[in-house]
């Protein structure tokens, strides 16, 4: 997109769709989105996140899987949002690459093909989701690219029309995405920005707001990590649950970014597919606690997109995969690219120490800072980062933990 002349949010828009397609494991027209753009000096952000059905009934216990799991889902919203103020090019046609290769198939990658394994039970519950996601061979998504070309009626159409109970057309139509004023702090010559409640974003600014000084120390150093541990823990207790998420970054020739994330939650979010549509449903409102489940209720979200500005531009569009450990990985990639000065790729590749539900834990590779491992069916994050480093030297990396890739034009 940005080769054929569009802009730095065309690209996003056109990249989250295809994700949607080759990764629906981890996001799609089903789930929420968050985002981030800096375009001619102002920085602007997008929440586009989900509330249950006026239906929705309480509990007593707040269901993990299923329809009761389900938020009404933002992402084509965001998405409209984005084009509507900075877009150059219209959402039917960006999508026009992913509903091809939604209707021809695609090869399965391998992260999608381990995970999709692993939730087998998850998808055997439900016919739609059996049938497409459990099929031998390429990925094919028929009806998923029959939405995609009606992506304008999203909130009106078949997917509004045939949402399971309690949702109705109604919850669909009310539904809007938000322009939010990401939060900002000082660090070390740095605006480092996130995304405000309901957004975890902001923690990690307030983990940077506390952090003893890492001066004279380096990644070599237990010390080093044990501080940005200490800083996490002072403001965030008790950091639980890993996510499935995608997350992506964009530039272009005029200095326009953007850092998003989209996410069905957890991998193939509630497992139910919208009859008719090829659309799998998130499941954020496993999120809520017993007493805010409630008709309206909207959940906190993982989702982080993220930026660091020097004097006033991008310096780093980053953000990572990973729920509630993302302002954990914020943390440590800011600290290898701005205090130990590494290169943004190996800051990246870099080995992470993670907490969650309580335990610290450690990939192999790093340090003896007293964790556990990090278990072998378990990630610590799919980060992505563009480091501008003047105005003439641009550097981007992605994760090797991941199915991703760096691609210039």
């Amino acid at each position: 997109m940005l080769a054929r002349g569009g802009n730095a949010v065309d690209a996003a828009v056109a990249t989250n769709l295809m994700l949607a397609v080759v990764y629906p494991h981890m996001c799609g027209l089903g789930g929420d989105l968050f985002a981030m753009v800096w375009s001619e000096g102002e920085l602007s952000g997008v929440n586009s996140s989900g509330r249950l059905p006026a239906g929705a009934a309480a509990v007593e216990a707040v269901p993990g899987r299923g329809i009761g799991s389900a938020t009404v889902p933002g992402a084509v919203a965001g998405w409209r949002a984005l084009l509507d103020r900075y877009g150059t090019m219209p959402l039917s046609d960006l999508a026009k690459p992913a509903v091809r290769l939604a209707r021809e198939g695609c090869v399965r990658a391998p992260g999608f093909a381990r995970i999709t394994k692993f939730m087998t039970a998850l998808l055997e519950r439900n016919a739609e989701a059996k049938r497409i996601f459990l099929a031998e061979g390429l990925l094919v998504q028929t009806e998923l690219a029959d939405t995609m070309e009606d992506i304008e009626n999203f909130y009106s159409g078949a997917v509004a029309q045939n949402a399971p109970a309690p949702f109705t057309a109604e919850d669909f139509s009310e539904h809007w995405a938000e322009w939010v004023t990401p939060e900002r702090t000082d660090w070390r010559g740095l605006e480092v920005c996130e995304m405000p409640p309901n957004s975890r974003g902001h923690l990690a600014l307030r983990a940077l707001e506390v952090m003893e000084p890492l001066d004279g120390l380096t990644p070599a150093y237990a010390e080093w990590h044990q501080r940005q541990i200490r800083a996490i823990r002072a403001v965030d207790p008790a950091p639980g649950s890993a996510g499935d998420t995608i997350y992506l970054c964009t530039r272009d020739e005029k200095g326009m970014a953007v850092s998003l994330n989209q996410s069905l939650f957890e991998a193939f979010g509630s497992g139910v597919v919208v009859p008719e549509t090829g659309v799998l449903l998130h499941n954020r409102g496993a999120y809520l606690e017993v007493e805010e489940y409630a008709p309206g209720a909207r959940p906190t979200h993982t989702l982080a997109p993220a930026m660091a500005l020097r004097e006033g531009e991008p310096a780093l569009v980053f953000g990572t995969m990973g729920g509630e450990t993302q302002v954990q990985i914020h943390l440590q990639l800011l600290s290898r690219i701005f205090v130990a000065g590494e290169d943004v790729g190996d800051a990246i590749a870099a080995p992470r120490w993670v907490i969650r539900g309580g335990k610290l834990m450690a990939e192999a590779g790093l340090l003896d800072i007293g964790a556990e491992p990090v278990p072998a069916t378990e990630l610590a994050g799919h980060a992505h980062a563009i480091h501008v480093r003047g105005p003439l030297e641009v550097a981007a990396a992605f994760d090797p933990r991941s199915d991703g890739a760096t691609v210039g034009y």
